[in-house]
């Protein structure tokens, strides 16, 4: 079977005729002919060292790899939450989830702050967005800023109970062909944002069978219902079986956004495109005993890919691997940077473009957050350490070395009973604060 050619058999071929809406007809005012279009694919729960151009050694991501050839990898980019609602909300507004307050379905979020969405919006852009998880619906604040934001056609198929969606078929396919359609049908003259976020690396991990057998000899398949396994043993075959159906899962998407790239290339403002490839939070197979995301603030869970390249015009530098800490937050700020539009005040990221011109940005301490499916944890990370605590968020209750200690094995406050010298800058960070620095009235 060829992967590329089962594109055209989706489960959701009905429903494509009803997705492509006259959205482009507002009466903004045009942009400057300089400004490129911009488009960000969001896969989630990627992880950043499941990729080829990060050092794995399996083909994942063939597509993905050439577009880090082609422009700039940041090696070790993290999101600031380990799930979904925190992590995209923080892309999209470039504060952190103190500042924006979507810490879960139940905490409202800040509506008032300026969106990527909206910024461009304002600057003439035409803002579409396609998602195909239904906890980024328009009720929790995602479609601000959009001209059109598509969070039915997948996310919400067949009344799907989960949250990939779609009776956990592969979605990828009919997200592709939305995007195909949004591009055929879009305003030539006027630059486009398109976000897009695919499902389908989502757990439960569930490929078309020619890419699930692409990482795997062994004839049992992959368990379901990989979440109920959390703090479960499982055998080294299990978890292998696991770990090759999420590397299919990968491919799969990867080969769809190699088609959207040609989509992309073959418009008529092809050459003069910004993209950006990342994803909203890692995902764990059982390094700290947890599998899948929002149970922690370990690497496993926070380390995500950033892929940038830049449009022609630029003349960017290409096949330019960035090993300085960054957080999704700077995401924005750089888009913004490359439309020539300087970013809201409010905005805590910082523009990455330099790095793509031979420059550099300084590294700064990141805060980490996770408060929801009854966890509550505030984390601060470096390049050397990082600190983890639970409310109040006074005094961490772990500690790790991140030069001697990659993994995140040894504790050094329970190994010495008392926190490394080094880390005590770091402490102020962690009691929960708004974006300018002071905390919150109780």
């Amino acid at each position: 079977m060829n992967p590329v050619k089962s594109r055209g058999k989706t489960p959701f071929a009905r429903f494509a005729p009803f997705t492509f809406f006259i959205f482009f007809t507002c009466s903004l005012s045009r942009a400057a002919p300089a400004q490129p279009d911009i488009v960000v694919l969001l896969l989630d729960s990627l992880r950043a060292d499941h990729l080829g151009c990060n050092g794995y050694p399996k083909p994942t991501s063939p597509v993905m790899d050439g577009v880090a050839r082609a422009g700039a990898n940041f090696t070790r980019a993290f999101a600031p939450a380990p799930w979904t609602q925190p992590s995209v909300m923080s892309l999209f507004t470039s504060v952190l989830p103190d500042a924006h307050g979507r810490v879960s379905t139940e905490h409202p979020h800040d509506a008032g702050l300026a969106t990527l969405a909206g910024v461009l919006q304002q600057a003439g852009y035409q803002t579409v967005g396609l998602t195909a998880n239904r906890i980024t619906h328009r009720k929790y604040g995602f479609a601000k800023g959009f001209d059109h934001y598509d969070d039915h056609t997948v996310a919400m198929a067949l009344d799907a109970p989960h949250s990939k969606g779609s009776a956990m078929s592969a979605t990828s396919p009919t997200l592709t062909r939305l995007a195909e359609g949004v591009l055929a049908r879009r305003d030539p003259d006027r630059p486009l944002f398109l976000f897009i976020l695919y499902m389908d690396t989502h757990w439960d991990y569930q490929p078309p069978p020619a890419y699930y057998r692409m990482f795997t000899d062994d004839p049992v398949p992959a368990r379901g219902g990989v979440a109920s396994l959390n703090r479960q043993s499982v055998t080294p075959a299990e978890r292998a079986r696991i770990i090759a159906a999420y590397d299919g899962e990968i491919r799969h998407t990867d080969t769809h956004v190699g088609l959207l790239l040609e989509a992309i290339e073959a418009s008529p403002r092809g050459g003069d495109t910004v993209l950006a490839i990342c994803s909203d939070h890692g995902e764990a197979f059982w390094e700290h005993g947890m599998v899948t995301h929002a149970n922690s603030l370990y690497d496993e869970e926070l380390h995500v890919p950033l892929i940038l390249r830049a449009p022609a015009s630029a003349a960017p530098a290409r096949g330019v691997e960035v090993g300085v800490q960054v957080s999704l937050l700077d995401l924005a700020p750089t888009l913004l940077d490359f439309a020539g539009i300087p970013p809201p005040a409010s905005w805590q990221g910082r523009s990455l473009r330099p790095f793509l011109g031979g420059g550099a940005v300084s590294e700064r301490p990141l805060a980490l957050d996770l408060r929801a499916y009854g966890r509550a944890y505030r984390g601060v990370r470096t390049s050397r350490h990082k600190i983890i605590a639970r409310p109040p968020y006074a005094t961490p209750f772990a500690a790790y070395d991140l030069k001697a200690d990659p993994g995140e094995q040894n504790n050094l406050v329970k190994r010495f009973s008392r926190l490394p010298a080094e880390v005590a800058p770091l402490l102020p960070l962690l009691p929960i604060q708004n974006h300018d620095g002071k905390q919150p009235a109780k």
